[in-house]
């Protein structure tokens, strides 16, 4: 599947810029398909299909690195990236039911002035 489109940075700017008037600022955001941990690819590919298909395609993917760049850019002094596998490991260990969510797929961008 090559949905290689162009990522159109304006929503994350915009908001980045909007968020510089607080304090903190979180956000979650997608890493490229192709990081995705095998298991959850197909179901995000899924998503994403039915996404386009609606009108509302997915068209910004980022690497962390990409994200804490972009936050950088604009204005954010202090930056840090939590994966979902930190997330996993500090609201779903210990669970009896294995419930986990997937790693790999949707992370999150800490920022403050």
């Amino acid at each position: 599947m090559n949905n290689k489109v162009a990522p159109d940075n304006t929503a994350v700017r915009v908001a980045l810029w909007r968020a510089l008037h607080r304090e903190v600022f979180a956000m979650s955001f997608m890493l490229p398909i192709e990081l995705a941990d095998p298991e959850v690819r197909p179901a995000i590919e899924r998503a994403a299909a039915g996404a386009r298909a609606n009108g509302t395609p997915f068209i910004s993917f980022f690497r962390p690195t990409e994200m804490l760049a972009l936050a950088r850019a604009a204005g954010f002094r202090d930056v840090s990236h939590v994966a979902a596998a930190m997330l996993a490991e500090r609201y779903f260990a210990g669970r009896t039911d294995g419930l986990r969510p997937p790693n790999n797929s949707e992370e999150l961008l800490v920022a403050t002035v």
